[in-house]
């Protein structure tokens, strides 16, 4: 099995399966499957859908982590989609110019975007992505980070057995567990992240439950009360 790390991980208690997206893929948007992505995808798109109307950022733009891009719903020009897995990409339609790169290995532009979107980045918010966000973005150009809450992340991995800190745990169609690199951070120290990367933090918000239509994940709701945050936002500009 593919795995992010190269090796696999090992724990006291025994063997922890780490694997990629391109593990997941196939059934990552399925939301009877995975109602906890379809939560965190449904929030993002709320958030977005808000700054578009509020901000409308122009220039050109990367999805980086694309998945299957909600960046495209609002861009129709001029939007560039960045992922690392190839099943991930292949499922985004239409002439839109897809990249397939790591950025955590690789950079994806060099001075090219006014604006950079990472929706749900958890799986690469590191130095390294940082370092390659900062490279590919323009003087003064902007990125966009979307994260599960930090609250979220402390509360449910800390009081479920089976979870582990600093993975997602995807159960498969086939009840078999798979973890996912998950990086999520208290806002001080995403916020020195971001900085390591000669960028500046403009803007920390969040999304909260209470602003949702429904959530149908318990892994979600039993949580999370409705005035707590789903989502941590980090806007931040290119300071070099």
């Amino acid at each position: 099995m593919k795995s992010l790390l190269g090796r696999a991980a090992f724990k006291s208690s025994g063997t922890l399966e780490v694997g990629s997206y391109e593990d997941v893929a196939s059934e990552y948007y399925d939301a009877k499957l995975h109602p906890t992505c379809s939560d965190f995808r449904a929030a993002s798109r709320y958030y977005l859908r808000k700054f578009f109307r509020e901000r409308n950022p122009k220039g050109r733009i990367a999805d980086i982590g694309c998945g299957h891009s909600l960046l495209s719903e609002f861009v129709s020009k001029d939007l560039v989609l960045v992922d690392a897995s190839p099943k991930m990409l292949a499922q985004n339609s239409g002439s839109t110019e897809k990249r397939l790169i790591d950025l955590e290995k690789q950079k994806f532009g060099l001075s090219e975007f006014d604006w950079i979107f990472a929706v749900l980045a958890d799986p690469f918010n590191s130095t390294a992505a940082w370092t390659n966000i900062s490279s590919a973005l323009r003087d003064g150009g902007r990125c966009v980070f979307i994260l599960p809450s930090d609250l979220w992340a402390s509360k449910f991995r800390s009081r479920v057995p089976e979870e582990q800190a600093g993975f997602a745990r995807f159960v498969r169609a086939d009840n078999s567990s798979i973890f996912l690199p998950s990086a999520v951070y208290p806002p001080e120290q995403q916020a020195a992240l971001i900085a390591s990367a000669d960028m500046k933090l403009l803007v920390f918000e969040q999304v909260f439950v209470r602003e949702l239509a429904q959530v149908t994940s318990p892994k979600i709701s039993k949580f999370l009360a409705p005035e707590e945050a789903i989502l941590d936002v980090y806007c931040a500009e290119n300071a070099s």
